[in-house]
């Protein structure tokens, strides 16, 4: 028994760091676009990680949506959904988040939601060119269906601020 005792095992070696939640989200990013469930599963830990991971939250939301939109996930849009308003939760400052969930909730046939999530992005910040567009057009559809020229009117000057910003851009 007691040479089992006498081994060398040489010195102690440190602690290692699991990946970082910055990293699986960096990961996440390179992914999107050649391998969306790569994606996805760095994206999950990264919130893993990080919970509070609010930028980690509104890109997996936006995977799942573009996977949902393509037709390639079976995941329903509702869970895009959840996934921008937990990153709204935890940054509700975040122009792109509301834009986001704008687009979530109009692709579900949530329109006033829709007009309120893009009004609320504008307010955050007024050159969001994409917000402006999407908001013309649901104002339009809006006021030509109840014959509100009010409505249709804001949905002229957004349409307008669509154009000036995308000339700039």
């Amino acid at each position: 028994m007691g040479d089992l005792l006498r081994f060398e095992l040489g010195p102690r070696r440190g602690l290692r760091r699991g990946t970082s939640a910055t990293s699986w989200y960096a990961e996440g990013r390179a992914h999107e676009a050649t391998d969306p469930a790569r994606a996805i599963g760095a994206y999950e830990r990264a919130i893993a990680g990080r919970p509070d991971f609010a930028d980690a939250y509104n890109n997996l939301g936006r995977v799942l949506h573009e996977l949902h939109d393509r037709g390639e996930a079976a995941a329903p849009l509702a869970l895009a959904e959840t996934h921008y308003r937990i990153a709204l939760c935890l940054d509700p400052d975040v122009a792109l988040y509301w834009f986001n969930l704008g687009v979530s909730v109009e692709d579900q046939g949530r329109t006033a939601e829709a007009i309120a999530a893009y009004e609320r992005a504008l307010a955050l910040d007024p050159h969001l060119a994409d917000a402006h567009f999407n908001l013309a057009r649901l104002l339009e559809l809006v006021g030509r269906s109840s014959a509100d020229e009010l409505v249709l009117r804001r949905a002229v000057r957004h349409l307008v601020r669509y154009r000036d910003l995308a000339r700039v851009g």
